[in-house]
């Protein structure tokens, strides 16, 4: 968590739940702007054709693109805090993401955690639709895009073997490259 906000990141525990909140809250502002605005001109002038009619128009635009968010942000699923807090007990210092939500063209993937050590990355879901085989090709192949070779990449199904590895990756090198992983992972999801 960024300590000197004290408000989470992406990659930290509470990020999306949070993150979700603010584009509920910023979609419900722009539409009222617009809306407002367009009343406001209809008052002041007893019309629908004036300038602030089309300000208010050109308002939905960002209106509109806030509410696309919103709704990619709605459809990801909530994230059991019990699994965020067995990994923290366990994790030492591992490089642990937690709750992302990778986005791609064809599926979308919700990882409780990733956990990154040298060139392992291992990752943990709960649900039961998400399809680790094509999250972990997708995540290779933007690696690759991105001149990250090399890399080990294994989603857990059951929070038992992922906390077994995770244990195991403590006693690994910490590397130079887990950095640029982690900020991938975060660009790659919401």
């Amino acid at each position: 968590m960024d300590t000197q906000k004290n408000k989470p990141v992406k990659g930290d525990y509470g990020y999306m739940q949070r993150q979700t909140k603010l584009e509920i809250i910023k979609t419900v502002v722009f539409f009222g702007l617009s809306f407002g605005l367009m009343l406001m001109g209809y008052l002041s002038t007893g019309t629908k054709t004036n300038l602030l009619t089309v300000v208010a128009v050109l308002g939905l635009l960002p209106a509109s693109k806030s509410l696309v968010s919103m709704i990619m942000y709605l459809k990801v699923p909530k994230y059991k805090e019990e699994v965020w807090q067995s990994v923290e007990e366990k994790k030492g210092e591992v490089k642990v993401l937690y709750n992302l939500y990778l986005t791609s063209y064809k599926k979308n993937f919700a990882i409780n955690a990733f956990a990154i050590r040298g060139n392992n990355v291992i990752g943990y879901t709960e649900f039961e639709k998400c399809d680790v085989e094509a999250c972990q090709t997708h995540i290779q192949d933007l690696a690759k895009m991105n001149s990250l070779s090399n890399l080990t990449i294994k989603i857990f199904k059951e929070q038992k073997k992922f906390e077994e590895r995770l244990v195991q990756l403590k006693e690994l090198e910490s590397g130079s490259k887990e950095t640029e992983i982690a900020q991938l992972l975060c660009d790659i999801s919401l």
